[in-house]
């Protein structure tokens, strides 16, 4: 008898490989899937600007990046500033060191997506808040007074018009890039869980539209498969919210299976062997027996032909007596 809906997305229209540069941006998803693309030494930029949630800010940060600027919206919480563009993890202790660091970080998104070959955007609400006094989106309030913002639901007519005008220059900036697409199955709840749902709807509804109409957009179901083919809450974490450690790897297989070759998968599985060799503890590090486990260790990841493993090598050989 079967007693769940097993998701099978089959096999993205394209595959990516190790060699290939990638960009996530959007909510903390995109940071999960770029942390596992950085633990198999990817080149990628996972989240440059920190989470986002809503697709308006999304698309103005890739805008930013393709233009190489950006006019400061900066916001003061005691001595700490922050801009109302960026995620709170981007702030300093004066606005023209703010204004600095983001610009570091705007030029380095640059340089990614000039060569990236993927764009992952996770889409995370399609509420956002909006500045009275300049009429603008914001990515983050930063704690200022209500009293400064609007919060209003995004239509998907809204959604569409931006993301064309987007489109239109990344295609421009890099014609060979192509763009996943994911809905982020975190559970934004401080808007209710209907209103959650009216909010993921307007997304789903979105990307399914920019999929069609765009060749080179494709959608991968993480939210489906969270909430339908994991439907329990045994595959959240504590706090009800995100999905579990269990989910996200489970989740990240499926995105595997659908996204890399089955060469990249294998080699993906055997680094993941080599990992534990890394986090071996030895109770007694200078014994004969610990010895001969680091130079097999060593001679494991010499043999391993994927990708550069100098840097593990020369931890291993810092065990040496």
């Amino acid at each position: 008898m079967q007693t769940r809906t097993e998701i099978s997305p089959g096999k993205a229209p394209f595959t990516l490989e190790h060699n290939q540069t990638v960009v996530t941006i959007g909510s903390c998803f995109s940071d999960m899937i770029g942390a596992r693309l950085q633990s198999y030494k990817f080149d990628v930029a996972a989240n440059p600007f920190g989470t986002t949630f809503n697709p308006i800010s999304i698309f103005q940060l890739l805008s930013i990046s393709i233009d190489q600027k950006f006019n400061p919206f900066p916001a003061a919480l005691g001595e700490v500033w922050y801009d109302h563009q960026f995620h709170s993890e981007v702030s300093a202790l004066s606005s023209a060191e703010l204004h600095a660091i983001s610009n570091e970080r705007i030029a380095a998104t640059t340089k990614t997506l000039a060569r990236a070959s993927v764009l992952v955007i996770t889409l995370g609400t399609a509420w956002v808040y909006r500045h009275v006094d300049t009429n603008t989106i914001v990515n983050n309030c930063h704690k200022q007074s209500g009293r400064y913002f609007k919060k209003e639901l995004l239509s998907v007519k809204h959604i569409l018009e931006d993301f064309d005008v987007l489109y239109s220059k990344l295609k421009t900036f890099n014609p060979n890039i192509k763009i996943i697409f994911t809905v982020s199955p975190v559970r934004h709840i401080k808007d209710t869980l209907q209103l959650n749902s009216v909010s993921k709807s307007i997304l789903l509804s979105s990307v399914h539209y920019i999929c069609e109409q765009h060749n080179d957009c494709h959608y991968f179901p993480a939210y489906e498969i969270q909430l339908d083919d994991l439907r329990d809450y045994r595959y959240y974490a504590e706090d009800l919210i995100h999905p579990s450690t269990q989910a996200e790897k489970y989740i990240w297989n499926k995105l595997a299976q659908w996204l890399f070759s089955s060469d990249l998968q294998e080699a993906l599985t055997e680094w993941d062997q080599l990992q534990k060799l890394l986090h071996h503890k030895a109770y007694h590090p200078t014994s004969e027996a610990h010895q001969q486990f680091i130079i097999q260790a060593i001679d494991r990841f010499s043999q391993f032909q994927y990708w550069n493993t100098a840097d593990e090598i020369a931890s291993l050989k810092a065990q040496r007596n």
